[in-house]
């Protein structure tokens, strides 16, 4: 009696909370989308685009008008064997209300880009074409089932100030590319060429870890990797290394960086700082026969134009780990790693962390399986000087059973789709900085709103939980319903927060809600802006 009491306290306490996000407009419901890829685009023109992929049945785009009215609906069944095996790399908007999508694909053992271009006011396919080839694969290594391993030949970068974008490919010693192991293109808005350039290794080192690259402007673009020597079997000697291609460039420069205490670069994300004029390289990193290993995120400050590392940031959530061990007990410690920076507009900036882990499991008399484990995540701010003010905990308890997340995939979900598979973009968490604010929002099971002995319920599936958002500021934020109070037949509203886009101009937030009845479960696209 007294846990049934207690829930519908609960209840009643939900209905009741805050919401931080008020609704502009809202599409007809319409079917659950179930599978495939999507994204959502707020274009500058105000039109809103959905691009929706499936690996057998093409493109659908779908465009709305600054009145969020229905504008077009097209299908489209592209060339190249309908994204068999593909990969999307990249979607964003370029000038003209220009819809890019960037698809690699394999035909005949080697792996392909092409580019698309999609009409951002009615939906039509203006241009199709191949852009980019890379080292064709030996037939021991050919790709049989794709959905588990997409096209990685490409990386794709694009200047959040401009229009231009770059392309990463691997070649990986390939013959036709004279032995250099990778190439760099830069695109300008138009998608004309501005520069090309093989990589050099750099000075002793024969290989090359790509991480990440920053495209500013039209003047560069800076590639960041790690160059080493394999010494022995998962032996590494080498250091970090930015490689710079300017304007026009038919040559790339490169010059070496130094990390402390000789850690090596795993992943990484990099951007630029437009008030400060610097490089911000967030990563992790580890320390080979090190035990224990020391904390491996890292962010260096560096100038792209003397290529040198001018800062580097203890960036360890030390408040973070404090309010983990109030709620799990002295023995726990936060071992989040960075997932995105945001740069805001006067050169302050946060950094997000989420812990991942994996669960093995070996059930008797049955297949085993893994589950990926998304839980607790933290935010701490940091003014333009990178001295820190302050760090929120978000206590959250996730898994995925039908896909695995990569370091920074958040960071990386800013070009790249949603995958739709058996309810797990439900999952994971999503933020934004806007006015001021930074919000974090995530699907949760209803019954966590106060973790303090931190018992948290997983989400297993849609019907146990609500969308909630937190305001981060303080050290152990409360959340509140995204959405408001349900509607009277409601039950359930849930958002795929990894499927969202917010305009700054129009202070605009449009992404994919889930409404649950009692009789059934439904979809629609809708607009918020948060509230002053």
């Amino acid at each position: 009696m007294k846990r049934t009491t207690l829930l519908c306290l609960f209840t009643i306490l939900q209905a009741l909370a805050y919401a931080q996000f008020k609704t502009v407009a809202e599409t007809p419901l319409f079917d659950e989308p179930e599978s495939g890829h999507a994204r959502l685009l707020q274009l500058k023109n105000g039109n809103t685009v959905v691009v929706r992929l499936s690996n057998r049945s093409g493109i659908d785009i779908t465009v709305y008008n600054p009145d969020h009215k229905l504008a077009g609906n097209k299908h489209h069944d592209p060339s190249f064997e309908k994204l068999k095996g593909g990969r999307v790399n990249a979607i964003f908007e370029t000038s003209g209300s220009t819809v890019t999508v960037l698809i690699s694909e394999i035909q005949d053992r080697t792996p392909v880009l092409y580019r698309l271009l999609f009409d951002g006011n009615n939906g039509n396919l203006d241009r199709e074409e191949k852009i980019a080839e890379a080292e064709r694969y030996p037939f021991k290594d050919v790709r049989w089932i794709p959905e588990f391993d997409p096209v990685n030949s490409f990386s794709v970068s694009k200047d959040p100030a401009s229009d231009n974008y770059a392309i990463f490919i691997h070649r990986f010693k390939d013959e036709l590319a004279d032995k250099n192991q990778m190439e760099v293109v830069v695109y300008s808005g138009e998608h004309l060429e501005i520069s090309r350039a093989f990589y050099q290794p750099a000075y002793k080192y024969a290989s090359f870890n790509y991480l990440d690259m920053a495209v500013l402007g039209d003047d560069r673009v800076c590639i960041l990797g790690f160059a080493y020597n394999e010494i022995a079997s998962n032996d590494r000697e080498g250091q970090l290394v930015m490689t710079t291609l300017t304007k026009g460039g038919r040559r790339m420069t490169s010059e070496l960086l130094d990390l402390s205490d000789n850690r090596i670069a795993d992943s990484a994300v990099v951007r630029f700082n437009p008030v400060t004029k610097k490089l911000m390289l967030l990563g992790t990193a580890h320390i080979e026969d090190a035990n224990p290993q020391p904390y491996g995120g890292f962010l260096v400050i560096i100038d792209p134009f003397k290529a040198k590392v001018e800062q580097e940031v203890n960036i360890y959530p030390t408040e973070a780990d404090v309010q983990k061990k109030k709620l799990y007990g002295a023995k726990e410690t936060f071992t989040g790693m960075p997932q995105d920076i945001v740069i805001n507009d006067d050169g302050s900036f946060s950094i997000i962390y989420e812990e991942l882990s994996t669960e093995k499991h070996t059930p008797r008399d049955a297949t085993p399986y893994t589950y990926y484990m998304l839980d607790n995540a933290a935010v701490t701010a940091f003014d333009v000087n990178s001295k820190a003010l302050y760090t929120s905990f978000i206590p959250k308890k996730q898994f995925l059973k039908n896909s695995s997340y990569p370091s920074f995939y958040i960071a990386h979900r800013k070009l790249s789709t949603q995958q739709l598979i058996a309810a797990d973009q439900y999952r994971s968490f999503a933020y934004l900085a806007a006015k001021g604010k930074l919000y974090i929002f995530m699907n949760d099971a209803e019954q966590n709103t106060h973790p303090e002995k931190g018992d948290l319920v997983p989400l297993r599936v849609p019907a146990n939980g609500q969308a909630f958002t937190y305001v981060t500021g303080s050290p152990a934020p409360e959340r509140s319903l995204f959405f408001g109070k349900l509607r009277k037949d409601e039950t359930h509203a849930l958002a795929v927060f990894n499927l969202s886009d917010y305009n700054s101009t129009t202070n605009t937030y449009v992404t994919l809600k889930l409404e649950a009845t009692r009789k059934e479960r439904k979809a629609r696209l809708v607009w918020l802006t948060p509230e002053e």
